[in-house]
């Protein structure tokens, strides 16, 4: 009766704690189910209707777009189910954890104390709430199941193959690995399901559970129901469980005196939190005043600083454009020198070619007389080839009857071997009959006188025509060679006449060309002399400038320097008076520790006295700050007018350097706040202009 009465107790203490510790779980697990039960309708109803709409219809887009959405609402039930399976792993671990307090229940029956018999309860709760969600989840994964093998059939009762069918097939095929995973990962649930309700059973037996719903609930929603049973654990081994269980509470007591400390330390560290969120209120509320007050004197310097910036932007806008007309002007020089160098050589050049012209000039001067006298010669010459060629002609004339003279001549002579050959003829018969004769003895001694006058007359006739002949031969000879010198003598006076009439022809055009060649050199003579006079006109002009710029620049380098003094001046005061500022605040804060340590006995309205006395310093601030911004502005618009003014005269701008440092000794009165921009933008002044200085030092330095 005892252990029915804590049973009943404890099963209703067990369901309380159920829904607190386990909130969570059971209550995403009823709504997973619900959601479950209800979306395995609405699927089956869907496949219903996505089928008839594949048999009425044969229009392929709708039949895409219905399979598209069967494949998402499939999508979005497997997603379920494996969020589902996690909280159930987690639920699982949960039950494991009471499986130990379980044992410890079933191992002493009757000297357990309330606790275990809790614990026990839970585990039987905990692990019946675990096979209907497992059931649950096994139902929906059946009917996903039967909706992929529906959506398999319609895709493979289709004949053709498009793109989105292989789209449809490939997510099909992914649902499919992720609803075997879940399956996997649910019978590996049901295991461990069967092994709790294997435990239970054989731990307590079937006459030892007397509760009536644990007995109703193991009859009717036992899903597996294990035939072999454990044997009675040993007295060692349960004395075992109990010291193990011991030293678990033991635990247990420890953990809850930490739960407790760290709950105490969490409310004192609440406090300090909102004691010090309380002081951080106050100090933020300190700090924004005073960003307030610095961003309107920040805004302030920024106008400032960006008019000067602007100022200073022109000023080297300014140096940059002079520096570049400097390397224009230096660049042109070198320049010009160059073409001045190169117009010398081409001078040099020139007038050595006109001295080597002249040269030529007198030397065709000289061909030019001789070939006058050549000329005169030549027509003397002419004129004497003219006798010549009459005397030729008349030569030609005597020729012609020499030649008549020389064939009558040769004819004579034909005549006269003719008359040789018959006195030779007739001397031979003569001598045939003087032999004759001379044989005979009746020739008388008269008619060989007779005939020896005719043979010396004969031979004496034969004499003067042989040397008649050679006369007219040798006469002939010399005519012949007389013919010959005379025509050689006319076709060398021919080429002579020719030669001396193209040297006359080619001497009057050298004469033309000599002329326009000295008369272009003329001209460049003249030019090149009047571009001298203007190079060193500009040459002249070029060494003002650059002497007006050196001395522009060396009048600029004082005044600079004059203004890095006063800057660095300025900045030792402005150190000096920073460092009071800080001596005083120093100071003023020792006061206020010693009022604030001294108690005072304020009235409870403390927090307005001090807004109230916040304000008035505050206003304080803000009119004491345009006053020193008026300053501010003042000093630089002083530092200002000197830069712009850096042409003008010396003492001008030492006068305005004065009344710039007697408004600088006016402003003394000056936060340290201010005082720090105004510090920073001194800095930013000095580097700027060293800068500044030292490109034009090295423009200088360059040029020299």
């Amino acid at each position: 009766m005892t252990f029915c009465y804590l049973n009943s107790r404890v099963h209703r203490h067990v369901k309380t704690r159920v829904r607190l510790m386990d909130a969570d779980t059971v209550n995403n697990a009823s709504t997973s189910t619900e959601g479950v039960n209800t979306n395995e309708v609405k699927a089956e109803s869907n496949t219903v209707d996505s089928l008839e709409v594949f048999s009425s219809s044969g229009n392929v887009m709708q039949e895409v777009g219905s399979v598209g959405e069967i494949l998402t609402r499939l999508e979005l039930d497997l997603a379920c189910v494996s969020e589902k399976l996690v909280n159930l792993d987690l639920f699982v671990m949960h039950v494991e954890t009471r499986e130990s307090d379980f044992e410890a229940f079933a191992s002493e029956k009757e000297g357990t104390s309330n606790d275990i018999v809790e614990k026990a309860i839970e585990f039987d709760l905990l692990s019946g709430v675990l096979d209907s969600e497992v059931t649950e989840l096994g139902s929906l994964l059946s009917s996903v199941a039967i909706e992929i093998d529906n959506v398999r059939k319609v895709i493979s009762s289709r004949g053709y193959v498009d793109e989105a069918f292989i789209l449809i097939e490939e997510k099909l095929h992914d649902s499919e690995k992720s609803l075997k995973q879940s399956q996997d990962h649910l019978l590996e649930l049901r295991a461990q399901c069967t092994n709790f309700h294997g435990i239970m059973l054989t731990s307590q037996g079937d006459q030892n559970w007397e509760d009536s719903e644990a007995a109703d609930y193991f009859n009717g929603d036992a899903l597996v129901t294990p035939k072999t049973k454990i044997k009675m654990q040993t007295v060692e081994q349960q004395r075992h469980i109990l010291r193990m269980l011991e030293k678990s509470l033991a635990r247990e007591l420890d953990l809850e005196k930490k739960l407790t400390e760290s709950r105490q330390v969490e409310e004192e560290l609440e406090v300090r939190l909102q004691q010090e969120a309380l002081y951080m209120e106050e100090e933020i509320e300190d700090a924004l005043q005073r960003l307030f007050e610095g961003e309107n004197a920040a805004e302030v310097l920024l106008g400032i600083s960006k008019s000067l910036l602007g100022r200073l932007q022109m000023a080297h806008f300014n140096l940059n454009g002079t520096v570049q007309k400097e390397s224009y002007l230096q660049s042109k020089l070198q320049e010009m020198e160059e073409q001045l160098k190169a117009k010398d050589n081409l001078l040099g050049k020139s007038e050595s070619t006109s001295k080597e012209l002249g040269d030529k000039v007198k030397s065709l001067e000289k061909r030019l007389e001789d070939s006058e006298f050549q000329l005169s010669n030549y027509t003397a010459s002419a004129k004497k080839s003219q006798e010549l060629e009459s005397e030729i002609l008349e030569m030609e004339d005597i020729i012609n009857t020499l030649k008549e003279k020389n064939s009558e001549a040769e004819r004579r002579i034909d005549t006269a071997e003719t008359e040789c050959k018959i006195l030779k003829e007739a001397n031979v018969e003569l001598d045939k009959e003087l032999n004759f004769l001379k044989s005979s003895s009746s020739i008388t001694s008269e008619r060989i006188n007779v005939l020896e006058k005719q043979l010396r007359d004969s031979e004496l006739r034969l004499q003067h025509a042989v040397a008649s002949a050679e006369a007219s031969q040798e006469k002939q000879i010399m005519l012949n060679s007389t013919i010959q010198d005379m025509e050689d003598l006319i076709e060398d006076l021919k080429s002579k006449v020719s030669k001396a009439e193209s040297l006359m022809e080619s001497a009057e055009d050298k004469c033309i060309i000599l002329s326009e060649s000295n008369s272009d050199l003329n001209e460049e003579l003249t030019f090149v002399r009047g571009r001298l006079a203007c190079l060193e006109s500009s040459l002249r002009q070029a060494e003002e400038m650059k002497k007006a710029t050196a001395r522009d620049i060396n009048f600029r380098s004082k005044l600079i320097t004059d203004l890095i003094l006063q800057l660095a001046l300025e900045r030792e005061r402005l150190e000096k008076q920073i460092a009071l500022l800080i001596m005083e605040n120093k100071a003023q804060k020792k006061l206020f520790q010693q009022k604030d340590k001294v108690p005072s006995p304020a009235p409870p309205s403390d927090g307005k006295d001090t807004r109230e006395s916040m304000l008035p310093k505050a206003e304080l601030s803000a009119a004491t700050s345009p006053n020193e911004c008026k300053e501010e502005i003042f000093k630089f618009s002083s530092i200002t007018n000197v830069e712009e003014n850096v042409s003008g005269d010396f003492m001008s701008s030492e006068s305005k350097e004065t009344d710039s440092s007697t408004r600088l000794d006016a402003s003394r009165d000056i936060d340290a706040r201010q005082l720090n921009w105004k510090y920073v933008l001194t800095a930013v002044l000095v580097f700027l202009i060293s800068t500044v200085v030292t490109f034009l030092m090295q423009n200088q330095s360059i040029q020299l």
